[in-house]
């Protein structure tokens, strides 16, 4: 999809509520100590952030897409938008503040590790919910919501409650009114990260999983998915016990937005019918592949990397109902 989009959106397979950033991303042989300095090896620049990068990798698979979001009415709004249309995200809900800066990160990431350390510069005020486009929706399959833009994701989940929409949360830190995000959800997946700081304490990522089903919309979440990097994912469906996935082994590069992959994997399996454990290995192998190249959308796979990755560890018959 490029240049401008006419007309109003009415639905897609996912529609998108969350926070669009511009990243700033370089690639350095350790990170940098106090007062000293170090060379960029790599780098790479464009838009990023949770709901943008799982919308951008639904699109190369071919679900259609649609964000809401906010950005400022500078350059790297501008960038964010082009880009997201050359993906094929559509962006005609997206709001421009003229006044307003985009959101930045500025991430360097550690060579041979992919480990990085990310600076946000916040600085454009939060979609509100009367910005909120209604019809796209209502007529989506999916509503994905990263939790930032607080107020909307409440309204945004309350419309998809009307029309049966599934919410997906991708709660990667402990948001305002995070115990409201988590009463609106159907889906949860949160990274280990997010369990100690939401309880406050070490907790064992069996227990965090049936606990977390129970918090979720009505009789509780249909699923939840605590991921946890190289060491796999932990992950329950609705009155079945939790259970441990491998994670996939790849040579790292950047570990940058390989969360927002597993998002984007998890709902195409989803809308796909896919059993609930196959949803889960999708959405790993494909949050693998995506840390081998620099920036959080360096490495989009296709469905074709994806399913040769999970034939090498699972076989043919492991995997047939994946589509090719």
């Amino acid at each position: 999809m490029s240049g401008a989009v006419s007309g109003e959106p009415t639905g897609y397979d996912v529609c998108g509520v969350g926070r669009a950033v511009y990243d700033h991303c370089v690639l350095v042989d350790r990170h940098p100590e106090a007062d000293t300095k170090t060379v960029a090896l790599d780098r790479w620049r464009g838009s990023g952030s949770p709901v943008p990068n799982a919308l951008c990798q639904l699109a190369r698979w071919g679900r259609s897409v649609g964000l809401q979001a906010a950005v400022g009415g500078d350059v790297e709004g501008e960038r964010i938008r082009e880009q997201l249309q050359a993906s094929g995200v559509d962006v005609r809900s997206l709001q421009v503040r003229s006044t307003d800066r985009t959101p930045t990160a500025y991430i360097w990431v550690e060579r041979g590790s992919g480990r990085r350390t990310i600076v946000l510069d916040r600085d454009l005020a939060s979609l509100s919910s009367d910005e909120l486009s209604c019809d796209p929706i209502r007529g989506s399959r999916a509503l994905l919501l990263d939790g930032w833009e607080t107020d909307a994701a409440l309204e945004g989940a309350n419309i998809a409650h009307e029309t049966g929409v599934q919410v997906v949360l991708d709660a990667g830190g402990v948001r305002d009114r995070m115990d409201r995000m988590l009463g609106v959800t159907d889906w949860l997946i949160v990274p280990a990260a997010f369990v100690r700081d939401y309880y406050e304490e070490p907790v064992d990522l069996f227990h965090a999983v049936r606990d977390l089903l129970a918090r979720g919309r009505g009789d509780g979440a249909r699923g939840v998915v605590i991921t946890n990097g190289p060491a796999g994912s932990v992950g329950a469906e609705r009155g079945r016990p939790p259970q441990w996935f491998q994670a996939y082994p790849v040579d790292a590069v950047d570990t940058t937005g390989a969360g927002d992959v597993f998002h984007a994997g998890f709902i195409h399996g989803l809308l796909a019918g896919w059993r609930f454990e196959m949803c889960v290995r999708w959405a790993s192998a494909a949050a693998a592949l995506s840390v081998t190249a620099l920036g959080s959308r360096g490495k989009l796979p296709s469905r074709g990397e994806v399913r040769e990755l999970l034939a090498r560890h699972h076989g043919g018959d492991e995997i047939r109902e994946i589509d090719t």
